[in-house]
């Protein structure tokens, strides 16, 4: 038992104050996106879900009213991205600028819930510029941050820099007349981006490449099962939704990537053929992710310029992460860059994590992955099958080549009738195994029909030659002489690797001695 001299004394001490260190809004805006295009990504989430919440008010009919504005302007180096949506009302833009980290998303089934997003432009330009009103608003209202003085205060060496003295300093806000601006509107101006990489900050082609791979857009009419993928996700809420984003003016928005076909390069080309929907039940027996796999011939890794390799990851219609982001799914890794198609996430316990580049780690997510695996060994299976199928294709070719090199040999009249007797058995021979490549068992029957097709030209050709009254081109020299040559001639075929190259240089000397 303790005496009075051992026992702790408890003291009373006053709250500590909270001290949030500059270096929070140097991770806000910079450090978790490394990529410099993934602000237009975080952008263009926030105006879908302006977009939403129009429709939800009633401000606009339906989603395919919305628009979102993306406008480069290379001269002044600026860019300004704008949607009608809903807006920020005067009575809480102030706070709602201010706020770091407390977004009024979280638990609803908006896109962005961190409230962190809006600053991501803040480390690569001069000044980030926010401008927006609601309906009803008499003003239209901007906070302006200076991008210069916050990299100057946070490359200071004080201890004492907090988050808030940075705010005061480098934040501004800012009343203007409506009279220029739309009656509910949100836009963010980005002044004077840094030259990165080939300038992508303002690189049209890099932007529209990007937003139409990440982006919430709609499928091209140019591809022919948007209307079976629009179908599977309609009754799915936002994992269906898509809206127009317009570069510059134009009017034809960015599209996704997906066409009818994918070219490997630029003389090898492949047509998707099939679609195949799946979905995902979760742990507690709801649905956890619904989503598509397109097959093609699987001639090889597919290109990153193509834009649409890998079994992809969507939240809200917009991607998260990589094309390899499933690549553990794959009894080869190899076998990812192969592979067409999209996961939409549906089960809200699975989380993009701050950077949208991988999900939060959990039972849900690992529920999803489990399910995917089956899909990974389907596209392996198909992957091997077309390897198999284009051995067998490539055999029937070299064979037809073949084939056709002897038949020319046989047209030239050179040979001698011992050599003539050995090239028709080897063209037997040929033909035999071109009929057994036509009856390999995983050929579809259209494969099998068109190699017959092929086969049965062939051997028409053959019958023909067999049938045709070949003379002796060296009929006119001597006996002795004439059989010499013949000699020579079969000694040059017969030990020569390509008969292409031999046949040239004996019709050569054929000519040769033609003219002797």
């Amino acid at each position: 038992m303790m005496n009075q001299a051992e026992k702790v004394e408890e003291r009373q001490f006053d709250e500590p104050e909270v001290f949030v260190g500059k270096d929070v809004l140097e991770l806000l805006s910079s450090s978790m996106y490394v990529n410099p295009l993934a602000i237009y990504r975080e952008y263009v989430q926030n105006a879908t879900d302006a977009i939403d919440d129009a429709v939800a008010q009633g401000l606009l009919h339906s989603v395919a009213d919305g628009r979102i504005e993306v406008n480069l302007d290379h001269i002044d180096r600026r860019v300004v991205i704008r949607d009608n949506g809903v807006g920020l009302s005067n009575a809480d833009f102030a706070l709602r600028m201010m706020s770091f980290g407390a977004s009024r998303k979280r638990g609803t089934d908006a896109r962005g819930f961190r409230g962190v997003g809006r600053l991501s432009a803040l480390g690569y330009v001069q000044q980030l510029i926010f401008r927006t009103r609601s309906k009803g608003d008499a003003k239209v209202l901007e906070a302006r941050w200076d991008g210069r003085i916050v990299k100057k205060l946070l490359a200071s060496t004080d201890d004492e820099t907090d988050l808030q003295s940075i705010v005061r300093e480098a934040v501004s806000l800012k009343q203007l007349e409506p009279d220029d601006y739309p009656a509910h509107f949100f836009e963010v101006e980005l002044v004077k981006p840094r030259r990165i990489a080939n300038d992508r900050l303002l690189n049209e082609v890099e932007i529209e490449t990007f937003i139409g791979q990440v982006c919430p857009c709609p499928f091209s009419p140019e591809f022919s099962y948007r209307k079976e993928i629009a179908d599977l996700l309609a009754s799915h809420g936002r994992a269906g939704r898509t809206y127009h984003i317009h570069i510059n003016g134009s009017e034809t928005p960015v599209y996704r990537p997906h066409r009818d076909e994918v070219a490997f390069s630029d003389f090898k080309k492949s047509a998707f053929h099939s679609l195949k929907p799946f979905s995902i039940e979760g742990i507690d027996g709801e649905m956890a992710a619904v989503g598509w796999l397109i097959h093609h011939d699987y001639q090889g890794a597919i290109p990153v310029s193509q834009g649409v390799r890998g079994l992809r990851a969507r939240v809200g219609n917009i991607q998260i992460g990589h094309d390899r982001l499933f690549a553990e799914i794959f009894p080869e890794d190899r076998f990812c860059s192969w592979s067409v198609g999209e996961v939409h996430i549906l089960d809200p316990r699975v989380l993009p994590n701050g950077r949208r580049d991988e999900f939060e780690s959990n039972a849900h997510l690992d529920n999803i992955v489990a399910h995917l695996r089956p899909i990974g060994a389907e596209v392996a299976r198909e992957c091997r099958v077309s390897s198999q199928k284009r051995n067998r294709i490539k055999l029937f070719e070299l064979a037809a080549d073949k084939v056709y090199e002897r038949l020319d040999v046989l047209k030239q009249g050179a040979v001698s009738e011992r050599y003539a007797k050995t090239i028709k058995a080897e063209t037997g021979t040929l033909l035999s195994e071109m009929r057994k490549a036509t009856e390999f068992d995983l050929f579809e029957e259209q494969e099998r029909g068109a190699l017959r097709q092929q086969l049965r030209k062939i051997e028409k050709a053959v019958d023909r030659q067999a049938t045709r009254t070949v003379g002796d081109i060296l009929e006119g020299m001597p006996k002795q002489k004439r059989a010499a040559y013949k000699e020579v001639i079969d000694l040059i075929y017969d030990c020569s690797v390509n008969q292409v190259a031999a046949k040239s240089l004996i019709d050569r000397m054929l000519d040769r001695l033609s003219r002797s």
